[in-house]
């Protein structure tokens, strides 16, 4: 019995010795992603619409808390407005720019868009664009 539990010790410690190995940081060159489709775009920009909150606020159609989608890219195509820019906070809001919702905007912008790529950014931006042609009225 001893001897059984002395092999069994030493098979473990063996064995953790070698997923030490395992764990250590090995140089591997990870291949750069190319760009996103303009689908791929569409798709993430409307998954991160949703996760960070937009929604909540902003429905494609219709009013709810603030301004619908589509009213906002109107606005934006007809001022020629940086979405990407006011959503990155370094433009000034163009749409609905009374005091309590650009307050309501940027504690969003700073809550859940400060930490996200460009990439990301651009992908919501697209979303917003081409929701006409995802949801028609």
């Amino acid at each position: 019995m001893r001897l059984f539990l002395l092999v069994i010790v030493v098979l473990l410690g063996c064995s953790c010795k070698s997923e030490k190995k395992s764990n250590e940081a090995v140089d591997i060159a990870v291949p750069e992603r190319g760009e996103l489709s303009f689908d791929s775009q569409i798709f993430l920009g409307n998954r991160l619409f949703s996760e960070k909150t937009c929604i909540t606020c902003h429905d494609v159609n219709r009013v709810k808390k603030g301004p619908s989608v589509k009213e906002i890219m109107a606005v934006y195509n007809q001022k020629s407005g940086n979405i990407v820019e006011f959503l990155k906070g370094n433009a000034k809001p163009i749409v609905d720019t009374t005091a309590s919702q650009v307050a309501i905007m940027q504690e969003n912008i700073d809550g859940f868009l400060k930490k996200i790529s460009d990439e990301e950014l651009n992908s919501i931006a697209t979303y917003m664009m081409h929701v006409d042609r995802l949801n028609p009225d």
